[in-house]
């Protein structure tokens, strides 16, 4: 008995040292694996949420098919069942001249959380928020209170078809379906101010939409609420029941561009030459004014970028808007900067080269781009403010790009010419130049 117990323990004893030993070697093996390839947390806890990631507009990292700004932490409980993490910050400084309106200012420009997730393989959902007064907001106090800014049911109804509904980007131009982080400029253009929104572009409704050829060809329509009575803007809205209708195309015909969003650069990493055309209608937009007053945003949009021989990247931009509010005042359409009427033509043009070479400032690798903007708003109609006159904006910007647009550092001149010199309310002034330092990280 004795000797079938010692020889039972060594067995036992021997199977252990075997376990021990192989864990040991894999311990040892994934250890070096780590300090030759670094994995992040976000890797350990999955790095892709569920089946679809790859298919995800994400510039940087693969995430769940939600995933829309900045794409955080995975985590996975089953192949269907995932929530993504994150956050972005954009913070920046600015001096301008006293005698032409304007000052020396810190600002947080932006502080998002993202929450994505899925229960289901058709059935997911997006949460994201911001501060009031972000960007400029003109029915909320610049404040630091969080407000909802996406909050979307997801269906997925086939493969290359969807269907979402609560508040969300409605289908519209390429700015705004990229969003301040994944602008190649700074400022968003105010070229694009004269479709209406809730708040930072959104509005409550719902959309089909889909793509072909991995978002070769791309379409999405929508019905929103629209602006409604004691909604946005200076001018009190007239109460209609209408909805507002909105639609979207978009041809790649280079490398496609996959997802409902969109970005205005890749930083090489795609080969890009998009046209997009977007359009909104809304019946009796503004009753209360005039009934019968019907209102009718369109643009058409297109973003050239490819990466040279030598490494450097070169971006082209350029869209075109009209805004037709059937010649009467209309919601919201005391705008920035100028406090202008919505109604009118704009138009922005932008170009920008990457360097190849990258450099290491601060112990941060990078590149460093230079961009060029000019952007004109023309607005027909006399509002409260201001009366008929043109609105123009060159800006010369210099980018530190060290993670795509989850890092960058900014550094911008702009000159803003007014409308109707002497008579705008926001400077007092035709012309001012501004010297903006801003910086942006997402998780």
């Amino acid at each position: 008995m004795l000797l079938r117990r010692t020889t039972t323990i060594g067995i036992v004893t021997v199977l252990l040292s075997i376990s021990l030993s192989a864990r040991a070697q894999n311990i040892e093996s994934l250890v070096q694996q780590t300090q030759a390839n670094p994995v992040s947390f976000s890797s350990i806890l999955g790095d892709k949420c569920g089946s679809e990631c790859a298919t995800d507009n994400c510039v940087t990292d693969n995430c769940g098919e939600g995933c829309s700004q900045g794409c955080g932490t995975c985590f996975n409980w089953s192949e269907n069942t995932w929530l993504s993490v994150g956050a972005g910050i954009r913070t920046s400084y600015s001096s301008g001249d006293p005698a032409q309106g304007g000052g020396e200012d810190f600002k947080l420009n932006n502080a998002r959380l993202y929450f994505n997730g899925q229960g289901h393989d058709r059935i997911g959902f997006e949460f994201n928020t911001d501060i009031n007064g972000a960007q400029w907001n003109a029915d909320t106090p610049v404040n630091g209170e969080m407000r909802v800014l996406d909050a979307i049911l997801k269906f997925k109804l086939s493969d290359n078809t969807h269907f979402w509904m609560g508040r969300m980007l409605p289908p519209s131009d390429r700015s705004n379906l990229s969003g301040p982080y994944y602008l190649n400029a700074w400022n968003f253009p105010f070229a694009q101010f004269g479709y209406p929104n809730i708040f930072q572009g959104r509005d409550d409704g719902a959309a089909l939409w889909g793509e072909q050829g991995g978002g070769a060809f791309k379409w999405q329509i929508g019905a929103y609420e629209g602006e409604s009575a004691g909604g946005p803007g200076f001018i009190a809205n007239g109460p209609s029941d209408n909805l507002l209708y909105a639609g979207r195309v978009t041809l790649n015909l280079l490398d496609p561009e996959p997802g409902y969003y969109n970005s205005s650069t890749y930083y090489g990493e795609k080969d890009i030459l998009a046209i997009g055309a977007a359009m909104m209608h809304r019946n009796n937009s503004n009753s209360a004014v005039s009934p019968g007053a019907d209102y009718t945003g369109w643009n058409l949009d297109a973003l050239y970028e490819t990466k040279l021989d030598n490494g450097g990247v070169v971006s082209l931009e350029g869209a075109f808007y009209d805004f037709d509010d059937d010649d009467v005042a209309a919601p919201n359409s005391a705008l920035p900067p100028s406090l202008g009427s919505r109604q009118g033509q704009s138009f922005f043009m932008l170009a920008s080269y990457m360097l190849p070479q990258e450099y290491c400032v601060c112990n941060i690798p990078g590149k460093f781009q230079v961009m060029g903007r000019y952007q004109e708003y023309d607005r027909e109609l006399a509002t409260a403010f201001v009366g008929p006159g043109t609105d123009d904006q060159v800006d010369i910007q210099l980018n530190y790009i060290m993670f795509g647009h989850n890092a960058r550092i900014s550094a911008i001149w702009s000159r803003l010419n007014q409308i109707a010199s002497g008579q705008s309310v926001r400077t007092g002034a035709s012309a001012s130049d501004t010297f903006t330092i801003g910086a942006q990280v997402q998780f």
